[in-house]
């Protein structure tokens, strides 16, 4: 043996020696490289012992689930999506929380629950898919294990959030789009893909801007005609088009252009976090993503598999491009992140050689994720160091006391007095009715006040804006039935009074 390869050998045995007696505890990832039962059974301990802290001892409800728990009750009440509650919320999950309403079990922990099991089922469907289109060189659970882990975005990506279940439908429809990749476009490929991106729609609505980089890799790399781009739209659009049918047969058409299309907006109406926390989460998973696809590509030499790194690339940029889009500002929209993370980080783990480098980065990234998601679960440590407001605070001791239980219409986006009290009228999210001194001065905007008024008569109404006093001059019966309160810009319903039972006078 020549002397420079004894010496290699030599340097690699030493290394292999320090890094099993010195770093013992950076083997934990490189257990997920093999695909057998006893790895299975260590990923779910891993992951209750991630959870289980948060999903049990936990006891401080988020604001977003408030609102969510707000709007199943209402709609399970019988109350209409947009066009009697002004509500942005897409129809599957609003649905979906109106079923758990009506069932009696609708509370922020069934919520955390069914969201820890489908990340859990959306971590080993993504792991298999890979597998299934040979995405990866040979079969493991590094996939499953690195999504489980850039999953603790912020406490709310672990509550059943819109956007959660419409991951789920991306991930069938990326599933099928590889399937048309590696085989070829069958005869019901490219509809089957359209509805999932439909349905995903129908879970929160910008997932239709995925359809992009379908198209593009489509573009480069498969034989779709140019009717199958048209049908795969049709598809995509058909299940949004029976929702609306429904509307329209109602004569609600505008309420649900409204609220429908409000996430596309480029404006927040409401930021429960910062942009620094936001960019700085999705700066590191993009650049966790961007790391891997470099190190892929430089090593991979498998035509199949190089494709699949620039159709998740395509796919990357329009998930970074959906942290801008929405009304409310939270770490929940970063979820579309997660999956392209995760698989480029399998792919540097599997084309990197140093398993010394392999554990420090991947430990690191992962504490640094787990850290970052129990610092933003404590409310105290979230509020004051990190300033967001993702938890509910509870309204004054003056309010809660005297006026706990009756149902309110809010005029503000001071949602902490819905924690004891249900929402009345349409205006449950207020940011999104639009509504302005100036309807107190004309006609229409007077029977639009009375028809909402009288529609779900409240007990109580928060005014802080003072948007009550001018309304109350010049319809008579509001003053019949409400009376000011001792604290501040809440007016009251009069006992017996009920505002539109008796038809009063604009």
């Amino acid at each position: 043996m020549r002397p420079e390869k004894a010496s290699l050998h030599f340097v690699q045995a030493a290394s292999i020696r320090f890094n099993r007696r010195v770093f013992p505890a950076f083997i934990m990832v490189q257990y997920f490289k093999l695909g057998s039962w006893d790895r299975f059974i260590l990923l779910l301990l891993l992951f209750g012992l991630l959870q289980i802290p948060f999903l049990l001892f936990s006891e401080n409800i988020l604001l977003p689930e408030l609102l969510w728990i707000r709007l199943g009750e209402r709609i399970s009440e019988g109350w209409w999506l947009y066009a009697q509650t002004l509500d942005e919320t897409a129809p599957i999950p609003a649905m979906v929380y109106a079923g758990l309403a009506k069932m009696g079990i609708l509370n922020f922990h069934v919520l955390r629950y069914l969201a820890a099991f489908l990340v859990l089922m959306q971590a080993l469907w993504l792991n298999r898919m890979v597998h299934r289109y040979q995405l990866v060189a040979e079969r493991n659970y590094l996939l499953a294990f690195f999504y489980i882990v850039f999953s603790h975005l912020g406490p709310d990506c672990f509550s059943l959030s819109p956007v959660l279940m419409a991951n789920t439908f991306l991930l069938f429809a990326i599933s099928r789009f590889f399937k048309i990749l590696k085989d070829g476009p069958g005869s019901e490929d490219s509809m089957v893909l359209g509805i999932w991106l439909g349905l995903g729609m129908l879970c929160y609505q910008p997932i239709a801007l995925f359809i992009l980089p379908v198209y593009l890799s489509a573009l480069f790399f498969t034989g779709l005609k140019p009717n199958q781009y048209l049908l795969i739209l049709a598809a995509m659009l058909l299940p949004m088009g029976g929702v609306y049918v429904i509307y329209m047969i109602n004569s609600a058409e505008t309420e649900f252009w409204t609220c429908f299309l409000a996430p596309f907006r480029l404006r927040f109406l409401l930021s429960l976090v910062g942009w620094e926390i936001n960019l700085a989460i999705g700066g590191i998973l993009l650049v966790v993503s961007l790391v891997g696809w470099a190190i892929a590509n430089q090593n991979s030499r498998i035509n199949f598999q190089r494709l699949s790194f620039t159709v998740f690339f395509f796919s990357l940029v329009i998930s970074f491009l959906s942290i801008f889009l929405g009304t409310v500002q939270s770490t929940n929209q970063l979820i579309f992140l997660v999956p392209h993370a995760a698989f480029f980080m399998c792919q540097f783990m599997l084309c990197t050689r140093g398993i010394l480098m392999q554990e420090v980065y991947s430990l690191l990234v992962g504490i640094l994720f787990v850290s970052g998601f129990y610092g933003m679960a404590d409310p105290t440590f979230g509020k004051q160091i990190l300033g967001h407001n993702l938890f509910v605070e509870n309204p004054p001791k003056g309010f809660t006391a005297n006026f706990a239980n009756q149902n309110i219409l809010v005029l503000d986006n001071d949602f902490r007095f819905y924690k004891f009290n249900k929402p009345a009228t349409r205006f449950f999210r207020y940011y999104l009715s639009d509504i302005e001194p100036g309807y107190s001065q004309t006609y229409e905007g007077l029977i639009f006040w009375y028809q909402c008024l009288s529609e779900n008569p409240p007990r109580l109404i928060y005014d802080p804006n003072n948007l009550i006093p001018a309304l109350a001059v010049r319809i008579p019966e509001f003053g019949k039935c409400y009376r000011a309160t001792f604290y501040p810009h809440l007016y009251q319903a009069i006992p017996g009074k009920k505002f539109g039972g008796d038809v009063g006078e604009l």
